[in-house]
């Protein structure tokens, strides 16, 4: 029981917080209202290091965020939107820069407060130069089943918070008003979870959580932090169709209340929500800001030209229609993946065989990434059916496949894969192309084409890897997606673009080329599985026009069987009527549509 004095303290406490708050509740200062969030005027922006007279990354830049709009900034290249993002975060340089007091951000003034800790991004996009060069082993967290192993969505998100906590760590007694505090921030809390769907999943172990979930949870983080200014980066990649709609209400709920203020990056073909008001457009150095009618109309007759181009060039399809007569490349009978007893997939049977292409469909947390990892044999469940069951990969039992057979075997992107793979210096990409050969991560051999199963290559097939390295990237290297390409001199040389892509470090490459060149690396050695989780995740519109088309006119062959597992049906390359089938996960109980 409290004393009367700490009653009058908690009350205190919960009122100041209740004040305080920038997840509940409008600010009361009335002079914020008139003042700017974002300012640039009439700036060029530079990369830090470089001089006054070099090109610049934004050219007469002229941006104001006020008070009660709503704003998405949207790319028709993933680099160029991902730039001006992070301009927000004072990665780059703006000269003339905002002038004082107000700065950047002239809403921080009054009272006078560090963009440093009031503006927070969260970014869809992978990792990045920051997050190291080394490889981290994706596959392992299917290994953590035994109880010991367990790390919660509770503990590895939120372990932190210590309002989740009646008593903290380390045996401190908590005051009546810390106690106080946490109560609020601990609904804020239960609020945001329970909105967005995560109440439920809290206490289980990541290995049993989708992509979308976990994205969810880091936007939940995030909010907790309580900044100012939110930064989403494609905040709706990963997240299916029924998803969506529930977190941009909740989106739009803050941002309304300024809890925290909401600014979103959308690529092109986004759908951009009806509650964004105003747009800031970003095309190479150009950045066009506005209404999102007028800035949107101004664009669309551009966009609805490459729109029919598209249409017309990714309707040829190499593909015949009901191809039920190839080889099985993986046949599941009975198959079930469970932790303790929790199932995750239940009497799966799905048979896929030579030259069929499959759309692999399901919500968050349907089961699709497990059943991935079945696929490509990195479960250590795949090994370990019980009778009755039966999961064959290529016409033999996981267990009899050697796991470096198996990696040359097939070719996968996603988004644990993107998230992992090294970024080093000095890796070109080239070399990281090359790895797909013998699906490892680090180049080797001669001429960075692997060395094969049995540690050493022919002259002929080590020139064979070469020349099709070579193919791959003229088919999907940067003349199949940028409007302009330049030719670039070595000494004597004058060397074609995909050439200089190709020289390119892969750890240089926004978020959408490292996309892309993981595909080259996922079709390079022409294997008999390919499977594309996300593909497309963080390209532009016309790298996923220019890969579409490449997969649709024999990118992949008529021996070659295809999955991609997205939620955007649009996004699949083939239709019904090039024999695309469905398989859909619910609740781990899968079935053909």
């Amino acid at each position: 029981m409290f004393t009367n004095g700490s009653k009058k303290a908690v009350w205190l406490a919960t009122k100041r917080i209740a004040v305080k708050s920038r997840l509940y509740g409008h600010r009361a200062a009335a002079n914020r209202d008139t003042q700017s969030i974002v300012q640039i005027s009439r700036s060029n922006i530079y990369r830090f290091g470089d001089p006054n007279f070099a090109v610049p990354v934004f050219r007469d830049v002229e941006w104001t965020v006020d008070e009660g709009e709503s704003w998405a900034v949207i790319g028709t290249g993933s680099k160029q939107k991902t730039a001006l993002l992070q301009t927000l975060l004072g990665h780059l340089r703006i000269t003339p820069p905002p002038p004082l007091p107000g700065g950047l951000f002239p809403f921080l003034s009054d009272p006078p407060r560090d963009p440093h800790t009031c503006v927070a991004l969260v970014s869809f996009a992978h990792r990045s130069r920051a997050a190291g060069g080394a490889f981290y082993d994706y596959t392992s967290r299917y290994g953590a089943v035994r109880e010991e192993d367990r790390i919660t969505l509770r503990e590895s998100m939120f372990g932190e918070y210590d309002f989740l906590n009646i008593q903290p760590k380390g045996g401190k007694v908590k005051t009546p008003i810390e106690i106080a505090q946490d109560e609020v921030k601990k609904g804020i809390f239960e609020d945001l979870t329970s909105r967005l769907g995560l109440s439920s999943l809290l206490d289980l172990p990541l290995i049993a959580l989708s992509n979308g979930q976990t994205r969810r949870a880091r936007i939940v983080k995030a909010i907790l932090s309580e900044p100012e200014l939110l930064v989403l980066d494609e905040p709706l990649t990963g997240l299916d169709v029924n998803t969506r709609p529930i977190l941009l209400n909740v989106l739009q709920s803050l941002h309304e209340s300024r809890s925290p203020r909401i600014i979103m990056g959308l690529r092109m073909q986004d759908p951009v929500p009806d509650w964004i008001s105003h747009v800031a457009l970003v095309t190479g150095e150009t950045i066009l800001t506005g209404i999102k009618d007028e800035i949107m109309s101004k664009h669309a007759h551009h966009r609805a030209k490459e729109a029919e181009h598209s249409m017309a060039s990714t309707t040829q399809s190499y593909l015949q229609p009901g191809l039920d007569h190839g080889k099985p490349v993986v046949d599941m009978q009975n198959v079930n993946i469970s932790y303790g007893p929790r199932k995750v997939l239940k009497n799966i049977n799905w048979t896929i065989r030579e030259g069929q292409r499959w759309h692999l469909q399901g919500a968050n947390g349907s089961g699709k990434t497990t059943l991935l990892s079945l696929l490509t044999g990195d479960h250590p469940q795949s090994y370990t059916q019980r009778s009755g069951s039966n999961l064959e990969l290529f016409s033999r039992p996981r267990q009899r496949i050697p796991t470096p057979l198996l990696c040359s075997l097939i070719g996968v992107v996603s988004p644990e894969l993107a998230n992992a793979y090294p970024r080093r210096a000095g890796v070109s990409v080239f070399d990281v192309v090359g790895t797909g050969f013998d699906g490892g991560f680090v180049p080797g051999g001669k001429d960075g084409v692997g060395k094969g199963l049995e540690g050493t290559l022919s002259d002929e097939v080590r020139q064979w890897r070469v020349k099709r390295v070579r193919e791959v990237l003229n088919g999907l290297g940067p003349t199949s997606w940028e409007t302009e390409t330049s030719s670039f001199a070595a000494g004597d040389e004058l060397l074609a673009p995909n050439e200089v892509f190709s020289k390119r470090d892969f750890l240089d490459l926004s978020a959408g080329e490292q996309s892309i060149v993981l595909l080259m690396r996922a079709l390079v050695s022409h294997p008999q599985l390919v499977l594309l989780d996300e593909v497309w995740s963080g390209m532009d519109e016309n790298m996923v026009r220019a890969a579409r088309r490449y997969l649709c006119e024999g990118g992949v062959g008529s021996d070659q069987a295809v999955v991609v597992i997205s939620h955007w049906e649009e996004e699949v390359p083939w239709t019904v009527k090039d024999g695309l089938r469905r398989f859909k996960l619910d609740d781990g109980e899968g079935q053909e549509l």
